[in-house]
């Protein structure tokens, strides 16, 4: 049985770092590959959004437990830190920074991870967030909202699902409640989260008889610097080690059983 560790409600449905490395450029994405890695089967996890926040909180859990990790991000500051981070914990890692909404670098980031001995899992953080009324003025970013959250979505699980087969592996898709609900200025991202929900629930479907597993996670306030602090007190919000710890969790179920959806809140009201 799965426990919510901390300050947490839940509801389930059932090489070392080497300073001397290489730092390599293609076109809009930069990555982070150690001169030495070594070639141990070690589990290994792509985790997108790593840079900071719920990304960054599952790649130091997992990297706890001995996982090589593939961070992922868009400042390549911020990812140095995530990686050295994970090897306080224990783990290996490399990085790779890219812009989601850049298919071709959706594309070279997928085929970076799965040149690795293995790929376990993916673990889907990044994401755009969009805000403000329906409106003709908003073309442009809703078209870079699309590419950002679904088209990417969708792509990097196209491109990394042949490999996470061969591993019975896992996907984890960062929801929240704006997959099933309506919120007022936030149609847009309403409609993308429904169809970021929808697409994971049917992609269990497809793998589920391979032995891979689809989570949704579903996050309340969780204590990070993208959540405003206005009227809230942060030590009652859901810390990055109680969500990081139910990923990981859920990652590492056998495959005789998956957790499809996971619904964290916060057990007392952050409200001031």
């Amino acid at each position: 049985m799965l426990r919510a560790p901390g300050n947490c409600a839940a509801q389930l449905a059932l090489e070392p770092f080497n300073q001397t490395s290489s730092e390599k450029r293609q076109s809009s994405v930069v990555y982070f590959m150690p001169k030495h890695r070594e070639t141990r089967m070690v589990k290994t996890a792509l985790i997108t959004g790593a840079s900071s926040g719920i990304g960054r909180g599952v790649a130091i859990q997992l990297a706890s437990k001995g996982w090589h990790i593939l961070a992922h991000g868009r400042r390549e500051d911020a990812l140095r830190e995530t990686l050295e981070l994970v090897q306080a914990a224990g783990g290996t890692g490399e990085w790779f920074a890219a812009e989601m909404g850049d298919m071709s670098a959706v594309a070279a980031l997928a085929d970076w991870a799965m040149k690795r001995e293995r790929l376990d899992a993916l673990v889907h953080c990044a994401a755009k967030f969009t805000y403000g009324p329906v409106s003709t003025d908003r073309f442009a970013d809703w078209d870079s909202s699309i590419d950002q959250v679904l088209r990417a979505t969708i792509r990097l699980t196209a491109h990394t699902l042949p490999t996470i087969r061969q591993t019975e592996g896992a996907f984890v898709y960062i929801c929240g409640p704006t997959s099933w609900l309506g919120w007022k200025n936030h149609a847009i991202h309403c409609a993308l989260r429904h169809a970021q929900a929808g697409f994971a629930k049917a992609l269990f479907e497809d793998v589920r008889e391979d032995g891979v597993r689809v989570t949704l996670v579903h996050p309340g306030f969780v204590n990070t610097p993208a959540v405003s602090d206005d009227n809230k007190d942060r030590s009652r919000m859901i810390q990055l080690e109680d969500i990081s710890s139910m990923i990981s969790a859920a990652i590492e179920l056998p495959t005789t059983s998956c957790v499809t959806e996971l619904t964290l809140r916060p057990q007392r009201s952050p409200y001031i």
